[in-house]
């Protein structure tokens, strides 16, 4: 797959991991306190979204990697002449 083509591609899945792990964020701290003695379940929860936080940094990680390559392949040579003059 072209680097183009992953990047399109992940922009989606990027963006829904890092909503869900808003709106389990959000979750906790709107309901920490009627959990009461259960703070098991709220470590295991918190400890899910950190590995969810995790998969969406190295997938962040992965396509900066694939911008920082676009941009080192990048060799198009334009001068103002031929942008002003030459015919597309």
């Amino acid at each position: 797959m072209d680097y183009e083509s992953y990047l399109i591609e992940q922009k989606s899945p990027i963006v829904a991991i890092n909503r869900i792990s808003q709106i389990t964020d959000m979750f906790i701290r709107d309901n920490y306190s009627k959990f009461g003695n259960d703070k098991f379940y709220i470590d295991e929860v918190l400890a899910l979204n950190t590995a969810i936080q995790m998969i969406a940094y190295c997938m962040r990680v992965k396509r900066k990697e694939c911008y920082k390559e676009i941009d080192n392949n990048y060799n198009e040579i334009f001068s103002y002449d031929s942008i002003m003059y030459e015919t597309i």
